[in-house]
């Protein structure tokens, strides 16, 4: 039955997938995609913004979401695999909206970061077309980022 939810999410999230979102947006804005994990929170303190910075877009994904998720479902189960179906459908059947959308937020990470080719975490993606791995500050990963940009090498 999580199974059946996992892949019922991951379809809704290769369905939603848009790649044109960078594109569409406003050119002043920088559009930023944090794949990441619970037990590796990106931190970000928002920089003082001038002309020369661009409005930053965020969307944090926590790709561990749907583990975690499993294992909360999954939690002190019966053995009688009838009475732990019952319990799990129950279970399922009272999810509150908080738990679903850090589901959604997983199940569309996942599906994202298969569509860039994302093979590691922590990574942030800036507008679709460079990657920044294994940091857990945004503010060095941008200084990455726009080095990258002026032609030089981080």
């Amino acid at each position: 039955m999580i199974r059946i939810l996992f892949i019922m999410l991951m379809l809704a999230a290769v369905l939603g997938f848009n790649r044109t979102h960078a594109a569409s947006a406003n050119q002043n804005t920088l559009w930023v995609e944090i794949f990441t994990t619970a037990d590796r929170e990106v931190q970000w303190e928002r920089e003082a913004e001038t002309g020369a910075v661009r409005n930053i877009d965020l969307q944090f994904y926590v790709l561990d979401g749907i583990q975690q998720f499993e294992t909360q479902l999954s939690n002190n189960l019966s053995t009688d695999p009838d009475l732990s179906k019952q319990i799990a459908l129950q279970r399922i059947q009272q999810l509150d909206e908080q738990t679903m959308a850090a589901v959604q937020n997983a199940a569309v990470g996942l599906a994202k970061s298969m569509q860039y080719g994302i093979d590691r975490y922590p990574a942030i993606l800036f507008d679709g077309e460079a990657v920044v791995y294994g940091l857990t500050d945004l503010n060095i990963a941008l200084d990455h980022y726009r080095t990258w940009q002026a032609g030089a090498r981080p």
